[in-house]
């Protein structure tokens, strides 16, 4: 059956039997023979006719659904009497990090534990998090919901939120409306009732929601509204200090992942680097 979900997940991945073939160094007639021996186990369709190609069912993707994060298990489980071999994993970012202080913090980490390589993603961040849950990717960097219980997070930094001035002038418009994150995002669900609690008047007029913190910086650079965004876009946009304000408001910044990886021994040593730079980062 493994053989047979390693095929699938394969086939997903890249496409086209041929291609999973090469990547799983098997031949189409071999990767075919797995795949068709694991739906007569199963006794479902798990794969369909595509014109030339073939493509999964929607019973092949619930079926792979369930069954990656045990495949990825399994391999953790494996790797882990030989920790020595473990150097490559795959971090995922959200958008709003990977749009300011990730990219560096991630870069310096890397360069003083030399041993690790890391495949980059990014995804906002409730798509993530899902990601990491599939077993897509090992790491993940982004503001962590606390219900999630299938997940393992290590605390980074709560990330100080700013009220940008409109046209960045030095005094914010109380006449205009708020622009800001929208409200089905992972930072409004951190910080929007202690928004509401500890700056209401900032909601009084219309509230803007938008998709991403730099159409945030945008708007209100024209003089749409006045602009709620994290401190670390400001200092990647290299905004003079009068024309923000910083909030007590922030957004709590984790480091996810599963708990398997999280025993691995890499684990702790790149979390603490990580944690060290993200520091350095915001005290400059």
């Amino acid at each position: 059956m493994l053989d047979g979900i390693e095929a699938l997940i394969a086939l997903e991945k890249y496409g086209t039997v041929s291609e999973a073939a090469i990547r799983l160094r098997l031949t189409q007639s071999a990767v075919s023979k797995r795949i068709q021996a694991l739906q007569l186990e199963l006794k479902i369709n798990l794969v369909e006719p595509d014109g030339r190609r073939v493509r999964l069912t929607p019973d092949g993707y619930q079926f792979l659904s369930k069954a990656r994060p045990l495949i990825i298990e399994l391999k953790n489980l494996t790797l882990t009497s030989d920790q020595s071999n473990l150097s490559h994993f795959s971090l995922g970012l959200s958008d709003s990090i990977a749009g300011s202080f990730g990219p560096f913090v991630v870069s310096e980490t890397i360069k003083t534990l030399k041993t690790i390589e890391l495949d980059f993603h990014v995804h906002r961040s409730l798509m993530l998090l899902e990601n990491i849950s599939l077993g897509k990717y090992q790491l993940g960097i982004c503001t962590f919901d606390e219900n999630r219980k299938d997940l393992y997070s290590m605390h980074l930094i709560d990330e100080p939120l700013v009220l940008l001035h409109s046209e960045l002038r030095n005094k914010a418009s109380k006449n205009l409306p708020l622009i800001t994150i929208e409200e089905n995002s992972a930072t409004w669900k951190n910080i929007g009732s202690l928004l509401k609690r500890d700056y209401s008047h900032l909601l009084n007029n219309n509230v803007i929601y938008v998709e991403s913190f730099l159409a945030v910086y945008q708007m209100t650079k024209v003089g749409l509204g006045n602009g709620l965004i994290p401190l670390g876009l400001i200092k990647e946009l290299h905004i003079k200090k009068e024309a923000y304000k910083k909030l007590k408001v922030t957004r709590t910044i984790s480091l996810v992942t599963r708990k398997t990886v999280a025993q691995l021994d890499f684990f702790e040593p790149f979390y603490k680097e990580l944690k060290h730079n993200i520091e350095m980062y915001f005290e400059k």
